[in-house]
C-alpha cells in the first residue's frame, strides 16, 4: 500500500510510474472489461458499477503519472517523456471510452433476428393446418402442400404411432413436397380420405393411400402439370415429371384409360371426375 501511495503522490520515477503503475493496471482493467463484453447482456447496475470502478482506477492512476511527470520536469527539465505519458493517458481514455460504450450497449436487450430459413418455414407453415383426431388415428392436412410440410408430417407420424389415415383438404401446392408426403403414406401403409377438395399436387398424396375414400361432398381434381413461374427453370422437364407420377399412379392400380384423361386435361383448368368414374378407375378403393 505504501508503494502505491508513493506512486500516487508522484514520489516515484516517471518510468516505473508509467509502466508499472499505469500501463500494467490499465491492461488488466481492459482485459476484465473485454471479458464482460463477451456476455450477450449486462445488467445496467453491473454496467454502472464497472464504469465507476474503471473510471476511478483510471483517474487515480492518471493522477499518479501526472504528478510523477511534474516531479520529472522539476528534477530534470525534460519534457519529451512527460508529454509522451500524457498522450498515452489520452489514448487510454479513448480506449476505455469505447469499452464503456460497448458495455452500455450490452445493457440493451436486442430481439434475436429470425433466420431466413426459419422465417420461410414459418410463412409456409401458416398456409396449412395439421390436426390430430381425438382418438389419434386420423391426421388432417387442411391447406396448401407447402415447403417443409413433409418434414413436419414425418415428425408428427413418428410422435403419434397410432395414426392410421391421412385426411386431405387441399387445392395443391409443391409437387416435391406432395411426393414426400405420399412416400410417408406409402411407407406407413396409411389410408387417405377427402372430406372437402383435393386437387392438383394433393392428388398424388391421395392416391398413395392403402385405402382411398371420399366424403359425400368431396371433390378430386386433376390437371396437366405446369410451372408456376413464367421463367424457364433449368433441369425441370414437365413431361418427365408428369411421366414419373403417371407411373406411380399405374403402380397404385389406377386404370390406364383414366390416366390418359388426367394428363390430357388442360393445365389451366381442373377436371373433377364423377364419383362413378373414380370408383370404376380404382381411384376410390372403398366407396362410402
Amino acid at each position: 500500500m505504501g508503494v502505491f501511495l508513493s506512486f500516487w503522490r508522484g514520489e516515484r520515477a516517471l518510468g516505473p510510474s508509467f509502466w508499472l503503475f499505469f500501463v500494467a493496471p490499465c491492461v488488466i482493467v481492459y482485459a476484465a472489461l473485454a471479458g464482460v463484453m463477451t456476455l450477450p447482456h449486462v445488467p445496467f447496475v453491473v454496467f454502472v458499477c464497472l464504469l465507476a470502478a474503471s473510471l476511478l482506477i483510471f483517474a487515480t492512476l492518471s493522477i499518479g503519472v501526472i504528478r510523477a511527470g511534474e516531479a520529472h520536469i522539476a528534477a530534470r527539465g525534460s519534457l519529451a517523456p512527460v508529454w509522451g505519458s500524457y498522450v498515452a493517458i489520452i489514448i487510454v481514455l479513448f480506449i476505455f471510452g469505447a469499452q464503456w460504450l460497448g458495455l452500455y450497449q450490452r445493457t440493451i436487450w436486442k430481439p434475436e433476428e429470425e433466420l431466413f430459413t426459419t422465417k420461410m418455414d414459418r410463412l409456409h407453415a401458416s398456409t396449412y393446418d395439421l390436426s390430430l383426431s381425438d382418438d389419434g388415428r386420423v391426421l388432417t392436412l387442411d391447406g396448401d402442400v407447402a415447403l417443409g410440410s413433409t418434414k413436419i408430417i414425418r415428425n408428427l407420424l413418428s410422435e403419434n404411432s397410432g395414426v392410421k389415415a391421412l385426411a386431405l383438404n387441399s387445392k395443391g401446392g409443391n409437387i416435391y413436397e406432395a411426393r414426400g408426403i405420399a412416400r410417408l403414406v406409402s411407407e406407413g401403409h396409411l389410408d387417405t380420405r377427402i372430406e372437402g377438395e383435393c386437387s392438383s399436387a394433393c392428388t398424388i398424396i391421395f392416391i398413395s393411400g392403402a385405402n382411398r375414400t371420399m366424403g359425400a361432398d368431396a371433390k378430386l381434381g386433376f390437371h396437366q402439370y405446369r410451372l408456376d413461374s413464367t421463367a424457364n427453370i433449368p433441369n425441370v422437364d414437365i413431361a418427365e415429371e408428369q411421366s414419373r407420377d403417371r407411373a406411380f399412379f399405374e403402380n397404385q392400380a389406377i386404370d390406364p384409360e383414366f390416366l390418359k384423361r388426367i394428363f390430357n386435361s388442360p393445365h389451366n383448368a381442373i377436371w373433377y371426375p364423377e364419383r362413378s368414374e373414380l370408383e370404376t378407375a380404382g381411384v376410390i378403393t372403398t366407396p362410402d
